[in-house]
């Protein structure tokens, strides 16, 4: 019997014209380029979907400081915001996720939420990238 996620997997993946499956870890990886992957996860009770991202590598000192600032300063902009930052300290990265009901999902809906969600990732790792601790427009 295929599961909701799976479903949802495959409809998506048509619009995005992949072939879009879980993985042995129970999730789904999509490389969007070389720099960014995109995971779509269900939560442990099956009711949530999680989307992450790794957005960049933040080396230490005052620059990792500010782009933490920055990005907690993202944080507590008001909803709805597309991804929410953390910072992952055995890599030194900067990650951007987000969580969704399961049952609100259709595929149509989450492209439009990954749409969105790239969006914030790119614009961020653009950012860092180019020495910015943060994009100029939030």
């Amino acid at each position: 019997m295929i599961g909701r996620f799976e479903e949802l997997l495959h409809e998506l993946g048509s619009i995005f014209h992949l072939q879009l499956h879980i993985d042995r870890e129970h999730a789904c990886s999509i490389q969007v380029h070389p720099h960014l992957i995109l995971q779509l996860q269900l939560d442990t009770s099956q009711e949530n979907l999680w989307i992450f991202a790794e957005i960049a590598e933040t080396p230490p000192g005052k620059f990792r400081e500010n782009i933490l600032k920055e990005a907690l300063k993202a944080n507590a902009l008001p909803d709805p915001m597309p991804g929410i930052f953390g910072y992952i300290l055995a890599t030194n990265r900067l990650a951007q996720f987000q969580k969704y009901p399961l049952h609100i999902l259709t595929a149509e809906r989450l492209s439009q939420i990954i749409g969105a969600f790239l969006e914030m990732a790119e614009v961020w790792q653009k950012a860092i990238m180019t020495g910015q601790s943060a994009p100029i427009e939030m």
